[in-house]
């Protein structure tokens, strides 16, 4: 396989191309990456997509694609240098038209999707290219709280080691980060310092201080009515890293929804939304196959439709709503009518739909792509190499496949990375393998107690002696149930003596159990970057330059 598409399921450039199983596991040990492609083929890989770029061409749109790709890259660069100019002093000057292209929440994430804004300032730079961020903000914002290992004041009272959390803001009902306001400012301005005492770190040490400086920093420029939670805790962590050398700019997604370049890809699959919606199903049902996924929303649910109404892969919400709805359409005569099936119907022309999306944010109804679609239009518009973690990376086979079956484009390649950095620890735990152990020396004691009995009585050894001469003497063969029977029997009573070998198996095994309770935790890779210290910056830099660090 070639090493530039590993696990892209995009090798074969022709109409049956499908879905290739792929294999992709986060490193186990602290410090390991994992790179597919490896990242010094970075160079090799961009210049393959450039050239796919260049060669791409669609019927989809009612204007050349390369026009409208590079409409979308010179709106995402406007747009992300004048929103990341409202709280960065330092911002990237590039002399290229190149533009490399990450995403995530504007959540506190563990280090290893941190690890990806760190390769994409590095391969920024090696490129000269534009290093764009979005920032997703019309997923879902949970309860914002950090979670966190718990220690006792006694270092070896491990077993009172516990999860425990702390809240950056109240609860609230539960919407899109675009529209997640801080509800408790004095609970939200407070966080940093409130989880700094609870981890009982000194302030000089830990990434938690600094970060929550830049937060507090950039709600002073961000307009505070109008910034989600989300944008300010993004904001903050932005000007964190441009702090310690990282050259990026970011954008929400809230904010490419107002370009012209999305317009067209919007109105490119409401045109065929039928033909959309059954290439993207038979795709999902193809990768379902492949990776023998039964659930029927994993990992996308398919597109429905319903009495002449076609759902597409968009979300919808309405200000007078909190929860998004997904977003149907239907044709009428020449004109093309938007639904959310909750009796709110929008009506235009089919010709003028994209320059329709402003005229509904106007009157406080949204439209946003959902996950698929964001890597669609992305990848397939704005960007020569887009950036994945591990998930996003496996569920972009279908966007590589709906791309080339709907689009009739081959998409450019993606590059997969992620890191694993743990929370230091110098408890001696348990692992599986432990665990495994003392499960198997007690599934022996059920078929062997004599060797669990350390100083036999004369009684004891006449039993042992029945169990050997069912088991091997004359009576052995042939085996009978009469032999099975018996040989069970003398178990029974030979388990009477090894009691004290069982009580003390029985201990460990429980001890090891809540050991391996707490090892499950302190070896979690899915702590927050903010919860270690300042040192971790350093450490993804150079985990982002030395290349050779690989775990594949």
């Amino acid at each position: 396989m070639n090493p530039l598409t590993q696990g892209n399921g995009s090798e074969k450039p022709n109409d049956h191309q499908g879905v290739v199983y792929q294999k992709l596991r986060a490193p186990s040990a602290s410090g390991e990456t994992l790179q597919v492609p490896p990242l010094l083929l970075a160079t090799d890989l961009l210049e393959v997509n450039l050239r796919r770029i260049a060669e791409s061409r669609s019927s989809r749109f009612d204007r050349p694609l390369k026009e409208i790709q590079t409409q979308g890259r010179a709106e995402l660069t406007e747009m992300a240098v004048a929103y990341s100019g409202v709280y960065l002093n330092d911002l990237p000057s590039i002399n290229s038209q190149r533009i490399i292209l990450s995403g995530h929440q504007p959540d506190l994430f563990h280090p290893g999707v941190w690890y990806k804004n760190f390769v994409l300032s590095e391969l920024g730079r090696q490129q000269n290219a534009w290093a764009v961020n979005l920032v997703i903000d019309n997923d879902i914002c949970a309860h914002p709280a950090v979670s966190f290992p718990s220690f006792p004041d006694n270092k070896g009272d491990w077993k009172n080691i516990r999860l425990e959390s702390v809240s950056m803001d109240a609860h609230a009902t539960e919407v899109p980060y675009e529209f997640r306001p801080v509800v408790d400012w004095g609970l939200f301005e407070s966080f940093g310092t409130r989880l700094s005492q609870r981890l009982g770190r000194e302030k000089s040490h830990g990434v938690i201080d600094p970060l929550w400086r830049h937060v507090h920093l950039a709600a002073g420029r961000l307009n505070k009515s109008a910034a989600g939670l989300g944008h300010l805790v993004a904001a903050g962590r932005h000007r964190l890293e441009s702090e310690f050398g990282l050259r990026t700019l970011e954008l929400p997604i809230s904010q490419l929804t107002k370009t012209s370049a999305f317009g067209c890809f919007f109105k490119s699959i409401l045109s065929a939304a039928d033909e959309f919606r059954l290439i993207h199903n038979r795709v999902l049902d193809e990768y379902r196959v492949v990776h023998r996924i039964r659930s029927e929303s994993h990992p996308v649910p398919k597109l429905a439709e319903r009495d002449g109404w076609v759902e597409v892969p968009f979300w919808i919400w309405r200000d007078a709503e909190s929860r998004r709805q997904p977003l149907h359409v239907r044709f009428q005569d020449n004109r093309i009518l938007l639904s959310n099936l909750l009796g709110w119907e929008f009506s235009c022309s089919l010709a003028e739909v994209d320059e329709q999306l402003s005229v509904l944010k106007v009157n406080g109804v949204f439209i946003r792509p959902r996950a698929l679609t964001t890597t669609l239009f992305s990848r397939l518009i704005l960007s020569d190499l887009f950036i994945h973690g591990i998930g996003g990376a496996k569920y972009d086979q279908l966007t590589n496949l709906i791309a080339q079956r709907f689009f009739e484009v081959q998409l450019p390649d993606y590059q997969t990375v992620t890191a694993t950095l743990k929370l230091p620890t110098s408890l001696d735990l348990v692992s599986r393998v432990e665990l495994k152990d003392l499960d198997r020396e007690l599934r022996d004691v059920r078929f062997h107690p004599e060797r669990f009995i350390d100083e036999p009585s004369d009684l004891v050894k006449e039993l042992i002696a029945q169990k050997r001469a069912w088991a091997f003497g004359k009576s052995a063969f042939p085996k009978s149930r009469e032999r099975h029977v018996a040989i069970d029997e003398l178990n029974q009573q030979l388990i009477d003596y090894a009691s004290p070998a069982v009580d003390l198996l029985e201990e460990r095994r429980a001890n090891s159990r809540e050991k391996l309770r707490v090892s499950e935790i302190l070896s979690s890779r899915e702590f927050s970057f903010c919860l270690f210290d300042l040192s971790i910056i350093e450490e993804l830099k150079s985990l982002a330059t030395s290349q050779d660090r690989l775990s594949r």
